[in-house]
């Protein structure tokens, strides 16, 4: 799901500019393929078989693309070297360096062969393009940014599909608390119940997924709560709908809303610090926001990055939360100024998905295809 994300901005500008390519778009697994089976700048979706040798022949014998994509840390061996054996251009786009033993000697040699399979490289940032730069590899080295920055600029200036909207909780300090896991939870509402009497805060939960464990824990820790879909099962025109709105917290039930709840907020906490890896802050700065999460940020360049610009914080605990919150609420000068700096690093990254696509296509052209009708992409 993650890399289709970043595929989508590319998919959908080559469709828009040359609408005769032929896109096959293929996933592993079903949590993606279900998702986005009726994507509708695709022309076939599919499986993508095993990577076995004889699975990546017949499937590349069948297809016959002029080139094929990559996203990532998508590394499939035999159908990267079946492509290559045959003449097909390869990119990784938005490549980025393995946050797990990437450093390891042995891990590092197997990186290096499969790195090389590909014709083009085109790095997420200037810390990845640097990492494969020092890995000395044959393949053609690009630097570009992420294409989750268009991807999100794009939702950005769609029209919003939410039950309510900014004004109203404009009496309220509001805290979209996306992709949270328990211990999350568990900081934010033990926060939550110290500053609640100073702060006047509305915190929106939108669990990593809306198990029903998890959402159960939220209304233990945090009683004054309702659940999303409840919420929508009462008629907005009732002056009691307005009232339970609120007075109560939300707790997000399904997926699939997080980046309009961005929209929201004052401030977002972004789950997973505290966990395998924090998840997307990208998405909460394009509404210009400051991002707080847990300590665990080796897995994105991105948060690293932020960090270091001075517009992420990272928390330990509760404590530090209470206290950053504080800063961000009772300082008004510091909190449009952290703003400023967040839309400013978002829109410097943004327009990644255009020379991306003119590099894709001058692997193309050194191809020496000059027609795509008919072929697939």
């Amino acid at each position: 799901m993650g890399e289709f994300e970043q595929a989508k901005p590319i998919i959908e500008y080559i469709k828009k500019v040359y609408p005769e390519i032929a896109i096959i778009v293929t996933f592993f697994s079903p949590s993606g393929f279900e998702h986005q089976k009726n994507y509708q700048y695709a022309d076939l979706i599919l499986y993508l078989p095993f990577d076995t040798i004889k699975n990546s022949r017949k499937f590349i014998s069948v297809v016959q693309p002029n080139i094929a994509i990559f996203v990532r840390y998508e590394l499939w061996l035999n159908f990267l070297y079946e492509l290559k054996k045959k003449c097909i251009p390869t990119c990784l786009v938005c490549a980025t360096k393995p946050f797990r033993l990437s450093n390891f000697f042995l891990y590092k040699i197997f990186l290096r062969y499969s790195y090389n399979l590909f014709s083009v490289i085109i790095s997420s940032s200037e810390f990845d393009y640097e990492y494969f730069e020092k890995l000395k590899l044959k393949s053609r080295l690009e630097l570009n940014y992420d294409t989750r920055f268009d991807r999100v600029n794009q939702k950005l200036h769609a029209p919003q599909n939410l039950p309510f909207s900014k004004k109203d909780f404009s009496n309220h300090f509001v805290l979209v608390a996306g992709s949270i896991w328990d211990k999350d939870i568990k900081i934010i509402t033990d926060t939550l119940r110290k500053i609640g009497s100073e702060i006047s805060f509305k915190v929106i939960y939108v669990p990593h997924e809306p198990e029903e464990t998890r959402l159960q824990m939220i209304e233990k820790f945090d009683s004054n709560t309702i659940r999303l879909s409840k919420l929508l099962s009462i008629n907005s025109n009732n002056a009691q709908w307005m009232h339970i709105l609120t007075k109560n917290n939300i707790i997000v039930d399904s997926v699939g809303l997080l980046l309009d709840l961005y929209k929201i907020g004052d401030v977002a906490y972004v789950g997973g610090g505290f966990n395998r890896g924090v998840h997307s802050v990208i998405e909460p700065i394009g509404w210009g926001i400051p991002v707080i999460c847990g300590g665990n940020i080796s897995n994105s360049v991105e948060a690293i990055q932020m960090r270091d610009s001075g517009i992420l914080k990272i928390v330990e605990n509760s404590e530090d939360f209470e206290l950053y919150l504080k800063e961000l609420y009772f300082n008004k000068v510091y909190y449009e100024n952290l703003r400023n700096m967040t839309k400013e690093y978002f829109n410097k990254r943004i327009g990644s998905t255009e020379k991306i696509v003119s590099q894709i296509l001058k692997v193309l052209e050194k191809q020496q295809i000059n027609s795509f009708r008919g072929n697939y992409f």
